[in-house]
C-alpha cells in the first residue's frame, strides 16, 4: 500500500441546478475550500467512474470536441432542475483543515459530514 494511501481522499456526489438558466461549469470553476476560504488542492471530473478517452494524451488534437469533453468529464451542462455528478479528490496533509465547501464561482455548497 503507497504510504499516502491514508492521506487520499474522495468526495463523490451530484450537483443539481435549482436557477432557471442552464449552467456549463468545467473541472477549472470547481474549488474545495477550508473553513478559512483557503484552497484545498484537488482534481476534479464530473463523472462517478473511470472513462477512457477517445484520444491518447499524445495525441489529443488542440481542442476537443463539446461530446468528448462532456463524456469524459472535463464539462458538464447542467439544465434547470437537472443534475450532474461531481467526483473530487485530494490529499488531506497532516495538520491542514479539510474542505468544508465546494466552491463554482457563483456560490459554493457545504460538504456533508463535515
Amino acid at each position: 500500500m503507497p504510504k499516502t494511501l491514508p492521506s487520499d481522499r474522495i468526495l463523490s456526489g451530484r450537483v443539481r441546478n435549482d436557477s432557471l438558466r442552464p449552467v456549463a461549469l468545467t473541472p477549472s470553476d470547481i474549488r474545495l475550500l477550508d473553513a478559512e476560504g483557503k484552497r484545498v488542492p484537488a482534481s476534479v471530473i464530473f463523472l462517478r467512474t473511470y472513462v477512457h478517452g477517445l484520444y491518447p494524451p499524445s495525441r489529443e488534437p488542440g481542442r476537443l470536441p463539446e461530446q468528448e469533453l462532456r463524456r469524459t468529464g472535463r464539462k458538464a451542462v447542467i439544465g434547470p432542475g437537472e443534475s450532474a455528478p461531481l467526483t473530487a479528490a485530494w490529499r488531506q496533509r497532516r495538520g491542514a483543515d479539510p474542505p468544508v465547501r465546494v466552491d463554482y464561482r457563483a456560490g459554493s455548497l457545504r460538504i456533508p459530514g463535515v
